[in-house]
């Protein structure tokens, strides 16, 4: 990801949680009654790090929430993700879509869950030969939500994901090698309620 992707990103996401703070402090405190059936959707942030990686990278993304009811949404989410194997480059699209389901009672500001799911994966392999796909792979993990009002929270996950391998083919490779992209998932992100 580039410098200035991301501190478009980071700025981005201040913007949001400035009016997060901005109506709490107006509604002084106002009690949150845990998740409510409806529409949520924001901007996050993710740490991807593939299996056996020495590190992983920094990606931006989104995910809208529909509560179906206080205890279990569906959430579709979506982030760009680039990593780099030696002189091979690949851009990945993953788009997922999991089941959530909330732990606590109604009426907790803070809201932990657990979620299942699946995702696509459009990866483009940049190398001597460049290829295009489209991968599959489960999900599970779990995370937080903190309720700041009504219309406003935060939510944190982490999430492990089993996703195909990659092929790609280059000089070292002529007859082309898979590349694991199994690895974990951590998110942040701030979302609006509707």
């Amino acid at each position: 990801m580039r410098p200035y992707k991301r501190l478009a990103f980071y700025l981005l996401l201040a913007a949001g949680i400035l009016p997060a703070c901005n109506a709490r402090a107006q509604f002084d405190f106002e009690e949150s009654h845990g998740p409510r059936p409806g529409l949520t959707i924001g901007g996050r942030a993710a740490y991807y790090r593939p299996r056996g990686a020495d590190n992983g990278n920094l990606v931006e993304g989104a995910q809208a929430r529909y509560h179906l009811t206080r205890r279990w949404a569906l959430e579709g989410s979506v982030d760009l993700r680039q990593d780099i194997f030696g002189a091979t480059k690949v851009d990945i699209v993953p788009v997922q879509l999991s089941v959530i389901i909330y732990l606590m009672p109604h009426g907790y500001t803070i809201a932990p869950y657990i979620l299942a799911g699946g995702g696509w994966y459009y990866t483009h392999v940049e190398a001597p030969a460049s290829s295009s796909a489209v991968r599959f792979g489960p999900h599970a993990g779990g995370g937080v939500e903190f309720l700041l009002s009504k219309t406003w929270s935060i939510d944190g996950s982490y999430r492990y994901l089993w996703a195909e391998d990659i092929h790609s083919q280059d000089l070292q490779h002529p007859l082309g090698r898979n590349l694991s992209d199994k690895g974990f998932l951590l998110t942040a992100a701030l979302n609006y309620c509707f």
